[in-house]
C-alpha cells in the first residue's frame, strides 16, 4: 500500500469525495480527511492498494484546480510527515 497526503483540497470535501476524486486511479483501502472544531482543515489522507496506482493518481492530479483551490498530491513519509507538523 502507499499513502498519498492531498493539501489544498476544498474545505466542503468529506472523504466520500476524496475517495471519488481519486478511486479513478484504483483500489483505494483508506481515506481520511483532517478536521478541527471548525471544520476542514483542508487536506487529507488516501490511501491506495497499489503503489503504482498512487504513482497514477499523484502523477495525474498533483497541480490541477478542484473547485478553484489548485491542490497538491504527495507521497505521505514519516518524514513528510515530521516537517510538516514540526
Amino acid at each position: 500500500p502507499k499513502r498519498l497526503h492531498v493539501s489544498n483540497i476544498p474545505f466542503r470535501f468529506r472523504e466520500a469525495d476524496l475517495r471519488n476524486l481519486l478511486g479513478q486511479f484504483g483500489t483505494i483501502l483508506d481515506v481520511e480527511i483532517i478536521f478541527n472544531e471548525r471544520g476542514s482543515k483542508g487536506f487529507g489522507f488516501v490511501t491506495f492498494a497499489l503503489s503504482s496506482d498512487a504513482d497514477r493518481a499523484r502523477d495525474k492530479l498533483n497541480g490541477t484546480v478542484v473547485e478553484g483551490r489548485k491542490i497538491e498530491v504527495h507521497v505521505y513519509f514519516i518524514l513528510f510527515a515530521l516537517f510538516l507538523f514540526v
